[in-house]
Order: C-alpha cells, then sequence, then structure tokens
C-alpha cells in the first residue's frame, strides 16, 4: 500500500516539475517572439520625411497644412519617394526566384519621373525607368498629403481607391507574384475585411 502512495506522489511531483518546465519554455518563446522584430537587422524604420517640416509649421499644437503642404512639395526629394514606397507595401518584396531580378517601381509625378529597384539596398533615381514592373501615378501635392496623414497607410489605399493614386501592372502577372507585387496590390485595392 505504501509503495502506491510513493508512485502517485512520484508521478505527480514529475508532472508538477514538466508543468513548471513548459511554462518557463513558452514565457521565453513569447519573450523571444515579442522581440523578434527589435532585433532583427532586416527591419528598418524610416522616419517620416516631413517631421521638421510639420515642426517647423506648427504653431501652439496646430499645425499650418498649407505652409507644411507647399514646403513639403518644394523639398520633395529621394527620401520621400522611400518613405511613399514602404507606405505602399514594398517592404514585402523581393527578387524572383524565378530568373526576373529585383523589384522595378517607376513612380511618375506630374513632369518628375523617379525610379527605384529594390535589391540588396533601396536604390532610388530621378529618371524613367527601362522596364518597370509597375508605374504609379500621383501628385507631389497628393503625396506631401499622404506623408501628413495620420495613417498613411489608409490613406494610400483611399487614393487608389478614389483614383488620385493610379497603378498600372507592366510585368506580366507571373513576374509581379514572383516578386511580391500581387499581395501588395490586393492589400491597396481590396476592402479590409476589419473595416
Amino acid at each position: 500500500m505504501e509503495r502506491k502512495g510513493v508512485t502517485s506522489t512520484v508521478v505527480i511531483l514529475l508532472i508538477v516539475i514538466f508543468l513548471i518546465v513548459l511554462c518557463v519554455f513558452i514565457g521565453f518563446f513569447i519573450y523571444f517572439k515579442m522581440n523578434e522584430s527589435s532585433n532583427n537587422p532586416s527591419v528598418i524604420i524610416v522616419a517620416n520625411p516631413m517631421n521638421g517640416i510639420v515642426q517647423t509649421n506648427t504653431q501652439y499644437g496646430v499645425v499650418n497644412q498649407s505652409a507644411a503642404i507647399e514646403q513639403g512639395v518644394l523639398n520633395f526629394n529621394e527620401s520621400y519617394i522611400s518613405y511613399l514606397l514602404n507606405s505602399l507595401g514594398t517592404s514585402n518584396l523581393h527578387k524572383s526566384n524565378l530568373g526576373y531580378g529585383n523589384p522595378k517601381i517607376e513612380i511618375i509625378m506630374g513632369q518628375e519621373t523617379w525610379n527605384s529597384e529594390l535589391g540588396d539596398t533601396l536604390i532610388i533615381m530621378k529618371n524613367p525607368s527601362d522596364d518597370p514592373d509597375i508605374r504609379v501615378r500621383m501628385s507631389k501635392e497628393e503625396a506631401v498629403r499622404a506623408l501628413l496623414s495620420p495613417d498613411i497607410k489608409q490613406y494610400m489605399k483611399d487614393d487608389v481607391t478614389l483614383g488620385k493614386i493610379q497603378i498600372d501592372m507592366i510585368a506580366g502577372k507571373v513576374e509581379l507574384y514572383s516578386k511580391g507585387y500581387l499581395e501588395m496590390y490586393n492589400k491597396l485595392t481590396q476592402k479590409n475585411s476589419d473595416d
């Protein structure tokens, strides 16, 4: 009889030890998963290039929107393009595994044409692209308004829906899919299920 009591005590003790080890393992897993993005070198945080302009044009907590937009249009450069591309969802684009090369995006803003190629680094130049995958058309003023909005991703999505931003797919669907464009395009053009 005494042997059954010892056996059940040992079993209970082993179960308790197992549960403690399991809880510690789960705790470490959650901790490292939550901190993964801060330790992941592939996660790049890009500062909004309008931050300084907004500060300059803010008085008593109120932003002079028209002055900020005017100054933003005058100062427009590749840092604005970089931030806009990130907001369009290009961070999920990648080199094609099917031999099509790096993603190439052309952005036309009135009389200016910018092109970008996303390889190991993002290359942005102020000239037309020879063979872009997609072409984005928008005004500089609308780009600056997007940069000033509190939710730039939603603003860009709304502009695509309203036709203020036009996205033309130049490359074929297989090439676009192999570089990650179709997912980006669908996120910009389809309504959210949680709206």
